[in-house]
């Protein structure tokens, strides 16, 4: 009997054995698949220059402020200097003075947009005509306070706006209030710009003034600078406005629809896109340091360089 009873105890415990190995087969949980690996980013191109050029050969170079980045950088990197002693080598001035000095013969290459009707007939009036070499694309945009509701205007709207013939944002589609149309000093490049892509400087209507101290405590009448009121409206280049002047109390206007950012300027749908240029006197040597220091801006490396600042390349 007791044998029998220690079978029956057995095979009980052989049984019971059995039914926990199969629940710990089915609880113990399934091994994990090896996670993916994620692909390493690609480097960035590293910025380099294959020429190089002596401080001694160096010429007098100066330009726009949108343009300073670039060329600052371009500086320390073909003269083989760090920034801060690079930017011993060029000048920092604005378009007006660069524009005068080509023409002059005090700068030998600028970094600008083009120059405008009044810039380019005193350069002939000197025996001097400009040459253009692009090295990089932008757009001419128009920006407006944060919270007025109109989003996109036309052309043909912008043209009647700064002709004086559109006067109120309800016209628009936006609030009822008044537009305030500001302009830029005559010769920058914006100026030159409104007049290029939206108005003619014979059509356009008398900017805004306010009145300054002049030199000698004269009172003066000057362009009004922009300021973000409700019904204000400026404009600028796009790099400058992002990169260099950048205000969240404003937003940028699509014009025809379309957004100004770098994918419409390079698929070339926004209507105002303009190009950054090395400007030099025509007559410069084909071999002189300028066109090869215009060559270098124009190649894969100056592209990358253009590219690395947030310039929008032109290749």
């Amino acid at each position: 009997m007791k044998r029998k009873l220690f079978l029956i105890g057995t095979v009980l415990l052989v049984l019971l054995l059995a039914l926990c190995a199969c629940g710990a087969e089915k609880t113990a949980p399934a091994a994990e698949e090896p996670a993916e690996e994620t692909p390493a980013a690609e480097p960035e191109a590293p910025l380099q220059a294959s020429v190089h050029f002596e401080t001694s050969e160096w010429p007098v170079v100066d330009g726009a402020l949108a343009c300073l980045p670039y060329y600052e950088k371009a500086a320390a990197l073909l003269l083989g200097l760090d920034e801060t002693e690079a930017g011993t080598y060029i000048l920092s001035n604005n378009t007006p003075a660069s524009f005068q000095e080509l023409a002059d013969g005090e700068a030998d290459l600028i970094f600008c947009l083009h120059a405008s009707r009044d810039q380019t007939n005193y350069a002939a009036s000197k025996g001097v005509e400009f040459e253009y070499l692009p090295f990089a694309n932008d757009a001419f945009v128009f920006f407006v306070n944060k919270d007025n509701p109109v989003d996109s205007v036309s052309m043909d709207e912008l043209r009647a706006i700064y002709a004086g013939e559109i006067t109120n944002w309800k016209e628009l589609g936006g609030r009822d209030e008044a537009i305030i149309a500001y302009q830029r000093n005559e010769g920058s490049g914006s100026q030159t710009g409104l007049y290029e892509y939206v108005i003619s400087q014979d059509e356009v209507m008398e900017p805004l003034t306010e009145q300054r101290i002049g030199e000698m405590g004269m009172i003066i009448d000057a362009v009004a600078d922009y300021e973000n009121a409700s019904g204000a409206i400026g404009y600028s280049y796009l790099y400058f406005v992002t990169n260099q002047h950048f205000d969240d109390q404003i937003k940028l206007l699509q014009v025809n629809g379309v957004a100004p950012d770098a994918a419409h300027i390079i698929s070339g749908e926004y209507p105002m896109v303009t190009q950054y240029c090395l400007v030099m006197n025509a007559a410069e040597p084909e071999d002189s340091v300028c066109r090869r220091i215009a060559d270098w801006c124009r190649s894969e490396e100056g592209q990358v360089l253009a590219e690395a600042l947030n310039y929008v390349p032109i290749r």
